[in-house]
């Protein structure tokens, strides 16, 4: 048991340039990402600052700026772990570099929510030799190995496989609701979501597409 810290995908269903610029500046926003005066977005195989154009000029090159245009995790730490958020950037980087080792990838570490957590935002199409990113539903699996031996490598503690995680569950007790609830629980999260979604969207379709990036 123990601390941990897991990796998820984040499904993004309709895709365009426009979209992936949005993702890209939602999840890099200065508000969102600024500590201690530094920026905690960091670029793998590209400058954060040009990201946007850099991958575009990549799918351009190889004439493949259609279909899916980005892919999207996220890697988050339990509220227990004690790493802070410049560590968890760097974290979330070398993973990035590990899984994604020919693709430009974004890696933006918000510290406006309680529970400490990185984006990695993935180009679709490679930069060295042009060949599209494939992710077979097993991937993340696959993926989860690989962050599971980084955070280790780095003393930080991971649970058993995930198969098992499941199994462990047990139903939940009135007194750990409330102390769920006072604590940083996934509501607060979500309304705190909401929250900064409302503030970013201008209509109600771009409120649904923050919310998704939420």
């Amino acid at each position: 048991g123990g601390v941990m810290a897991t990796l998820s995908r984040v499904k993004v269903k309709t895709q365009s340039a426009g979209r992936m610029l949005g993702a890209l500046g939602y999840a890099m926003q200065a508000r969102k990402t600024m500590y201690q005066g530094q920026w905690l977005v960091s670029g793998s195989n590209c400058v954060p600052r040009t990201c946007y154009l850099e991958m575009m000029a990549t799918k351009r090159q190889h004439k493949k700026d259609r279909g899916v245009y980005f892919y999207s995790f996220v890697q988050s730490f339990h509220p227990d772990e004690r790493i802070t958020p410049q560590e968890a950037n760097r974290i979330a980087l070398e993973l990035a570099d590990k899984l994604f080792p020919d693709y430009e990838s974004v890696v933006a570490t918000p510290v406006d929510t309680d529970n400490i957590h990185s984006h990695i935002i993935v180009n679709s199409v490679s930069f060295r030799h042009g060949k599209k990113l494939h992710l077979s539903p097993t991937s993340i699996e696959e993926m989860r190995k690989v962050n599971d031996q980084v955070c280790m490598a780095h003393g930080f503690s991971v649970l058993g496989p995930y198969s098992e995680r499941k199994k462990k569950r047990k139903p939940i007790k009135p007194g750990e609701y409330r102390s769920a609830m006072r604590g940083s629980s996934w509501k607060f999260a979500l309304s705190r979501a909401i929250d900064d979604a409302l503030e970013y969207s201008t209509d109600r379709r771009s409120f649904i597409q923050n919310m998704e990036y939420e």
